[in-house]
């Protein structure tokens, strides 16, 4: 039996700010012609996927260190500081790396415009600093000179999601100690099924992290889909392209709906909506119509919904669902 789910033509994923064109095409291609090579470890190819990463990217091969998913990059980065500090409301896996590496976490919390407060008083070389830019659920950039203030010690910048917004990298500043940049291969390069990203920093910092990897921590799947997208960064213009022409349009067919009382676009792939109605019930009548979106409750948003960009289709399946909440509201 098959466990994985997939979805039908009858259905809409936006709840998980999937890739709305699905995967690279050369990324399968590679995957495919791997398979008859699972027998063996991915010999060399971490060499060869590490300095392909370096070159996207803009960097020597010594300043990047590939990692299983976010979650890897936080438990080695955990290792150079004493506490972690991150936004609230803000992605969880922060606290719960920390909380699983038995090292102290402390929220830094935004204000009811979600904006920062002052930086903590007391940061320095015994903390580190994780921030996403922009950040996931709120979807907003944060201000340059409070990214400064706050990097009195370890900064991580995570730009997973920093290719759908107005922002540069980071990596086109100049390289300062203790600072970090995760790039992630799930969103803007459509991979969200595989584990695999990046952490480029100073190459004395990663050499000091590189030892604290497990062996072969990435599997051969991963490597393969990543050399095949590398091969292919066409694609990762094609799908940010796809997502900032279809987010403001996604606003658009959300407020003309009249279910919301605020839409906000974010610089991300999923836009925000603050329902007339409870986020809990409207989230279930439009899963009862097979578009699933996310309720922001969960993370640290109550009141709100994560709406992923999906494919034209689906904004046309996300439409239909709507009319059919406001008819029976009107019934």
């Amino acid at each position: 039996m098959v466990a994985a789910h997939e979805s039908g033509d009858y259905e809409a994923l936006l709840d998980w700010n999937e890739s709305p064109i699905g995967p690279p095409p050369m990324a399968v291609k590679r995957v495919i012609e791997a398979a008859g090579r699972l027998h063996r470890y991915p010999r060399g190819l971490m060499e060869e996927v590490t300095a392909l990463t370096a070159a996207h990217v803009g960097v020597a091969p010594d300043q990047v260190l590939l990692t299983a998913g976010v979650d890897e990059a936080v438990d080695l980065t955990l290792s150079l500081a004493r506490r972690a500090w991150a936004l609230r409301p803000g992605f969880d896996g922060y606290a719960d790396r920390a909380a699983a590496n038995g090292k102290p976490f402390y929220g830094i919390q935004l204000d009811n415009r979600w904006q920062p407060p002052a930086p903590p008083s007391g940061l320095g070389d015994g903390d580190i600093v994780y921030l996403a830019q922009p950040g996931n659920p709120i979807g907003l950039l944060l201000p340059d000179e409070w990214i400064d203030a706050v990097a009195s010690g370890h900064l991580l910048i995570d730009e997973t999601y920093l290719d759908f917004s107005s922002r540069p990298s980071l990596l086109t500043r100049p390289q300062r100690p203790g600072r970090l940049v995760y790039r992630s291969f799930s969103k803007a390069a459509g991979l969200a099924g595989i584990r695999v990203g990046c952490l480029i920093g100073e190459a004395a910092t990663i050499a000091r992290l590189e030892p604290l990897r497990r062996f072969m921590p990435i599997d051969a799947v991963s490597l393969n889909a990543v050399v095949g997208l590398l091969e292919e960064p066409d694609f990762m213009t094609q799908l940010t392209s796809h997502v900032l022409q279809a987010r403001p349009a996604l606003c658009a067919l959300l407020r003309s709906s009249g279910l919301f009382a605020e839409v906000v676009e974010c610089e991300t792939n999923f836009v925000l909506a603050r329902p007339t109605d409870t986020a809990r019930d409207i989230t279930q009548r439009l899963d009862q119509g097979n578009v699933r979106v996310k309720d922001c409750a969960v993370l640290g948003l109550p009141g709100w919904l994560r709406i992923s960009v999906g494919s034209w289709d689906d904004h046309i399946r996300l439409t239909n669902a709507l009319g059919r909440v406001t008819t029976t509201e009107k019934g």
